[in-house]
């Protein structure tokens, strides 16, 4: 974020920071009294939350915006980029290898290959 952030600051540019949240990715554990859509809800929360922060600690001087979904991945960055007219996507990645990446795939790649508008992709620091 911080990539992103100082990019857009350097070109004078503004920032949508979108998270979006994979509903698979907040089935809770109703064994354990947590149901999907508190587990959701909290999720949502908690990604908010985390926005605010990202955006007090990197995004000073720039005019950002905060977004939330839930839902699949590359459908809404899609979506939301034609949505705002982005003349870029940055996005990270987790470099995800073996078994990792068999089942949860690249998000990174699908988003580069998928887009119609430049895509940056930066390495997140392990």
């Amino acid at each position: 974020m911080e990539y992103g952030f100082n990019l857009a600051r350097d070109l004078s540019a503004n920032a949508i920071l979108l998270s979006i949240i994979d509903p698979i990715d907040s089935l809770g554990n109703p064994d354990a009294g947590v149901f999907p859509d508190d587990a959701l809800m909290a999720a949502e929360a908690n990604m908010k939350t985390f926005q605010v922060k990202m955006n007090k600690l990197y995004g000073a001087g720039i005019q950002s915006e905060l977004l939330t979904v839930v839902g699949d991945i590359q459908p809404w960055i899609a979506k939301i980029a034609m949505q705002y007219g982005a003349d870029l996507i940055i996005t990270g990645t987790h470099a995800r290898t073996g078994l990792n990446l068999l089942f949860k795939g690249s998000i990174a790649e699908s988003i580069i290959h998928h887009s119609t508008i430049p895509v940056c992709v930066v390495p997140m620091d392990k």
